[in-house]
Order: structure tokens, then sequence, then C-alpha cells
């Protein structure tokens, strides 16, 4: 069984994308103990948690009916707020517009102009829509807008963008990664997303985010089609096109004025924008993830939920939790990690309680008596996670000091700026990492209350046991090599003993090597070192490294990759060391000597130093 994190109605079953606000995440709705369907899930960063979206997510609710169950946002919104806020909508595979100029860029695939006008298009028809019902977005970006594995765009963002952007001002690190895009003016909501839809076409077009402040109007005069991986300069057509958008000249006063200029520039050129073409271009570009998705999401849809049913959550006592997704890869793996540990340790506990209920006797079977070796394991490995993440508070701690200490003596306004930026993020690792501890607290409170009911379900066991009629009195066990002996030749000592049948019990063992084991990686694919960190020269001289582990499936196929420990920073070792991860060979777990799927221990990756 795949392992899966609650959140309300939902399983969370992938981390498909990060934005902004927080992440996008395939999850599974079931029925009973059966799967029923996949929906998309948004959830929220602690910064937005923080900023007040926990309380406010609700008002969010007055914009879905208005956008009228258009294809062009998601479709069947439903919101969920309190101390976990997510929003779901049906499942569409895909990717974010933001993970497409990424990995195009990254990989040196062409993006056509009319890829871009086949996007802008989409995109444009949903920023028209939400404007003609009085809604303006306020926030739109690449990471807003959904591209699917068939070519179509949704701006899935739409009920809670204009929530989000009055929560800017308590999330500087949302607001900065947005800056680009925000620099429309600020008392025209109109204006404002056409300025950003501008800077979103324009990131189509160069590959380049819109410089923030300077000279818009030389910006778009030095502008070549670098995403079609061409040196000429922008179309005259469309170079005037975003100068209406981005530099406040001659704007359009209506909604209507802008559809019917775009349409000119859309269909009077010689181009081509349409949704096949698109298409071949996503299947080109995330073809290794739509398999990827494919295989996992015909897994889920075997699975058996029975552990997620309210009759086996009654005995996890909430093993399942939700992940509040910070953009620090190594707080976030940890906290992953945290989460599987647990909810296997309580799945044990489960399967153990119902050993004790149903057989009800003392000794355990040697797959119950496994389990519990497994359970002991997992419990070790949980109070560790638990450790390090008192660990990195500490060092998150003792690094504000040494910042405040560096702030406080610097005189440059540069550095002191620099310094303020840093404590900035800092403070936001630490709450992030205070919310982790409490968690954690709270998941090691909640299975310890888990095994006290284990216990009081064994000790009523052992009493059903010695109610029985006649027992028979306690035969002391032989050695193997005494027992192996008396079952051939040794003949059974005269000992006076009750006229009754002695019961036969299999003496609990731990599972052999050959009979249970986790999947092993047959041949490790070495990572490649990310383009990104060399063009940006980013600590090219130290060595980094990736820990995860694979989810391997029953034929040795990977279905999923957990990132223990990542490199922080958007540098692509992640990203790496998950491609290399996917491109390996394995073998499957197994289990009373059949192949199941399982996870493989943890694997190491090494990006040496680049010279």
């Amino acid at each position: 069984m795949g392992n899966y994190t609650r959140l309300g109605s939902y399983l969370l079953a992938s981390e498909l994308a990060s934005d902004p606000f927080g992440a996008v995440h395939r999850a599974v709705v079931i029925a009973g103990s059966n799967f029923d369907r996949h929906v998309l899930v948004q959830t929220f960063s602690e910064e937005l948690f923080q900023a007040g979206m926990n309380t406010r997510l609700a008002e969010a609710g007055r914009v879905v009916p208005l956008l009228g169950g258009a294809r062009i946002f998601g479709l069947g919104y439903r919101l969920e707020s309190g101390k976990t806020p997510h929003v779901a909508w049906d499942y569409v595979p895909g990717r974010s517009l933001a993970q497409l100029i990424e990995k195009a860029k990254q990989e040196q695939i062409p993006f056509g102009v009319d890829h871009a006008l086949t996007v802008i298009q989409g995109v444009s028809q949903a920023i028209v829509q939400m404007q003609a019902k009085g809604v303006s977005h306020g926030v739109l970006s690449p990471s807003s807008v959904w591209v699917s594995f068939e070519g179509a765009t949704q701006v899935v963002d739409a009920p809670y963008a204009s929530l989000a952007k009055s929560m800017l001002a308590k999330a500087p690190a949302a607001k900065r990664k947005l800056a680009p895009y925000l620099q429309g003016p600020e008392n025209d909501a109109l204006q404002q997303d056409l300025f950003a839809l501008g800077a979103v076409l324009y990131e189509l077009l160069t590959f380049e985010k819109l410089p923030i402040g300077g000279d818009h109007q030389a910006v778009l005069d030095q502008a070549t089609l670098k995403a079609a991986q061409e040196d000429a300069p922008l179309p005259a057509e469309i170079r005037a096109f975003l100068g209406r958008l981005l530099l406040g000249r001659q704007p359009f006063a209506n909604v209507e004025a802008f559809s019917t200029e775009l349409e000119r520039v859309l269909y009077d050129g010689e181009y081509s924008p349409t949704t096949f073409n698109m298409a071949f271009f996503m299947h080109t570009l995330f073809r290794e993830e739509n398999d990827r998705d494919a295989t996992a999401m015909k897994a889920e849809q075997g699975d058996n939920y029975l552990a997620y049913t309210a009759a086996g959550e009654s005995l996890r006592s909430g093993a399942t939790r939700v992940e509040h997704i910070d953009g620090h890869a190594e707080e976030q793996a940890s906290q992953k990690n945290t989460t599987l540990l647990i909810g296997g340790g309580l799945a044990a506990v489960v399967i153990l309680g119902l050993g004790y209920m149903f057989f009800g006797r003392p000794k355990l079977d040697p797959a119950i008596q496994a389990q519990l070796v497994e359970f002991q394991r997992i419990k070790a490995e949980m109070e560790q996670q638990k450790a390090d993440l008192d660990a990195k508070a500490r060092a998150e701690s003792e690094k504000t000091a040494q910042l405040q200490k560096q702030l406080s003596e610097t005189k440059s306004a540069e550095e002191k700026a620099k310094i303020q930026q840093q404590l900035e993020e800092n403070q936001q690792r630490k709450l992030d990492l205070e919310r982790q501890q409490k968690v954690a607290e709270q998941r090691l409170a909640e299975q310890k209350v888990a095994e006290q009911k284990l216990a009081e379900q064994r000790k009523a066991s052992e009493t059903r046991v010695a109610a029985l009629p006649a027992p028979p009195p306690e035969v002391p066990k032989p050695q193997p090599m005494q027992e192996a002996a008396r079952q051939t030749s040794v003949p059974t000592p005269n000992v006076p003993t009750p006229n009754v049948p002695t019961p036969q019990f299999a003496a609990p063992q731990a599972p052999s090597a050959a009979n249970n084991q986790p999947a092993q990686v047959v041949s490790q694919i070495p990572p490649a070192f990310p383009v990104r960190a060399l063009q940006m020269r980013w600590e090219t001289n130290k060595d980094h490294f990736v820990r995860l582990k694979v989810f391997v499936g029953e034929q040795g196929q990977p279905l999923k990759v957990s990132v223990i420990e990542g490199v922080p920073g958007a540098y692509g070792f992640d990203e790496a060391a998950i491609e290399a991860a996917n491109k390996s060979s394995f073998s499957p777990a197994i289990r009373d000597g059949k192949a199941v799927r399982g996870w493989t221990m943890e694997i190491l990756y090494k990006f040496p130093k680049r010279r």
C-alpha cells in the first residue's frame, strides 16, 4: 500500500508543483475502503497560514460561483478551512506553467511564439471572464497557470487569488517571488492584471523574468526570442502589444478593447496557436513525468484504503497529517519523512491490535512478531527525526542571534538590507521548524495512546486464555537442536502429565533476510550536475549530497521518490537526484517470500565539486 497524508477529506499522494503560496498535490478521494477518484489539492505555506489563510479561506467561496464552471478555471472547487486550509478541484494531468518554463530552459528545448500565444490566449480568457464578473486576480504569475499534458491551460488559483493578494503585506517571501508581476498601477485592478499578463508573455518569449523597475521600454527594445532559441527581436506587433500592457501608454480602457487587440495579434499574423501543437510540446517535455504519474495513479487506484477509513483511523489516532510546504527543501523532506514514519508506526500498531483481538492468545505468530520488530525500528527512527528537528531549531536560533549581531554592527545600508532579508528568511524557517516540532510531539503522544490501547488489548487476550477450561501445565520449550533430536530418535521421558493433548505453538522468529527484505537498488544511475547550478556558479567548489528513498513496485519499477534531505535553493540538485533515481533499476521488496511494493533503504546521491 502506498503512503498517504490525510488532509481533511483527501489523502495526499504526491506533490506535483510548488508555488509562492504553497504547493499543488495529487490526492485521492476514497469511498469506504476503495478508491473513488483523483483530485488536485492546493496546500498553503506556513507564511500564508500565519498571514490568516486559516481563518479567511471561506471568503474565497464567494468567488467560485462567479467562475461559472468554465474549463479555463479548475472544475469542482471545494474549500476546507480551519487548522489546515486547502482547496481541491478536479484532477487534470499536467504541470504548472512555471515548471514548463524552468524545465524547457534547463533542457534547452525551444518554446516557439506559437506556443507562447497558445498559453496567453487561454490565460487571457480567464482574466477577461473574471473582470467581466467584477473580480480581479491581482497575483497572476506562471505559477497560477496549470498546463495539461493535452495542451489546455487553466488559471487554477482564481478562487483565492485576490484573498492571497490581501495577505502579501504579511507574506514577504511570497511577495518577493511575485515581484516581477506586481509592477502594475496599484489603483487600477484591470491594469494590474493586464500588466501581469504582459509580464507572463514576456517571460514566455524570452525565458527571462521581467526586470523589477528600470526602463521597460529599453527592455522590450533589446528583447529577443530566446525561448525559441532565436536571436531575432520580438515581432513588431507583439512588441507593440506588450508595450500597451507594460508601459502604461495607450492602456486598454476595458476588457473588450483588450480582447479585440489580442484576437488581431493572434490571427492576423503568421502564427498558429493551437492546443494540438501545445500538447505535442508538453508530451515531449514532460514525457517521464507523465509516465510516472500514470504508473503511480494506477497503483493508487488499486490500493486498499481500509487503514484510512473511520474504523482504521480509530486505532491510528490521527496518524496522518497535513504538510505545510514552505519552499525549503530540507525542512520539507524531514517533515514528510516524519509523517511517513509515524503513519507506518501506527499502522503497525493497528495490525498488532487486530492480531490480538482475532486470535485471542498471548503468543504472536511469526508474521505478527515481524510486524512488532518493524514497529520498534520505525519508532526509533521517529525519535531520531524528532531529535533532528530539535537540532535544526537550535541551529536556526544560533544563526538568528549571529545575524542580529551583524545587523547591529554593520554600517553599510546595502549590507543591512541583505542581512535583514536573511533574518526574515531565517525567521520563516524557524517558525516552520517550531510548527513541525509541535506536530511531531503531538504524533508521538498519539502513538503512546495507541500503544496503551494495544497493551490493554494484550491484557484482555491473556485474560481470555487464562479462563479456558483445564489448561495444560506449561512444558519447558526445548532448544531447536533438542527438539530436532526428540522428533527423530529420542523417546519422550516418562514424566507424569495430565492426559490432555499439549497444544503445539510455533516459536516466534524474526523474518529471515531471504523471506523479508526492503526493495533493493540493482543499478544506481549517477546524477548529472544541475545546469542551473553551473550557470549560476553556485557553490560548484563544494560537494553536495541528496538523500532519498524510492517506492518500488512489484515488478521493480520506481513509483515514487521521497527526498529525505536535499540541497536548499532552486539550483536543481534535488530534481537531478530524483531524475537519476527514476532512471535506476531496482528489485522489489520481499515479504513472506513474495514480491510486494515497498520502499528502499536510504539512497545517497553525491554531486562532486566542479573545478
